[in-house]
């Protein structure tokens, strides 16, 4: 991981008004149900897949689409802590902002005389912190294959055609087909719910654990053999 290039990607997002404007609607509007019933916890809040693929679309597709790539890699920096700077980053930045949201919510919470489950907070930091990493992951992998943010259109099509697949199979009767269907969408979207690893949560999900675990790392695998083996035109860059 080079610190550089993770602070630089932060910097990027955080400045982008189109984001922003993005990162304000899905970060905040949940706020005005917390403000309305403040004792109903941190429900509201959801998950942060959403602010996660805000942040990591074209994480790596605009760099190659706009040429930085070729002077990023002309540095003493190696393909693999490209992609896992960028990873971190986006990481990194939706937890800064699930943070802010946690923070906001617990002191309209105290402000309305409500209950703070400071426990509930601590489950939902972890669970997104796992949803991050996960779909900072799989965009890595679509977007090392495409330019611009067409990652989000591979994810989009993708997804459509997973439901497509879903629909199908339960027409049919297929089950393996609904089964593996159901999967693609799990990959899509990998996460892990900490609470069945909690005394008293019932048998540990280590199914659950290990198919997590196989996702990111295989995303992130591939990305970077994506990446390894793309021809780059350094002259071009330099132009």
């Amino acid at each position: 991981m080079n610190p550089t290039l993770v602070l630089a990607l932060l910097r990027q997002r955080f400045t982008s008004p189109l984001r922003l404007v993005f990162l304000l609607l899905l970060g905040w509007m949940p706020m005005i149900a917390i403000l309305m019933a403040p004792r109903g916890g941190f429900a509201p809040l959801g998950d942060c897949y959403f602010i996660a693929l805000t942040l990591a679309a074209g994480m790596i597709g605009q760099d190659l689409s706009s040429g930085t790539l070729q002077l990023l890699l002309a540095r003493p920096v190696t393909r693999t802590q490209y992609v896992l700077s960028r990873w971190i980053a986006v990481a990194a930045g939706a937890m800064a902002v699930v943070l802010l949201q946690v923070l906001l919510a617990a002191l309209i919470m105290l402000v309305r005389g409500a209950p703070v489950p400071w426990d509930r907070a601590a489950l939902l930091l972890g669970d997104d912190a796992l949803v991050a990493l996960g779909a900072g992951a799989v965009v890595a992998l679509l977007s090392s294959l495409s330019a611009g943010i067409g990652d989000l259109g591979l994810l989009l099509l993708v997804f459509v055609s997973g439901q497509v697949l879903e629909k199908v199979g339960m027409f049919k009767s297929w089950t393996w087909l609904v089964l593996g269907s159901e999967e693609l969408s799990r990959v899509l979207k990998p996460e892990l719910a900490l609470a069945g690893f909690l005394p008293g949560g019932g048998p540990a999900p280590w199914l659950a654990l290990v198919s997590y675990l196989s996702t990111v790392t295989l995303c992130l695998g591939l990305a970077i053999v994506v990446m390894n083996r793309r021809e780059l035109s350094y002259a071009s860059a330099g132009n």
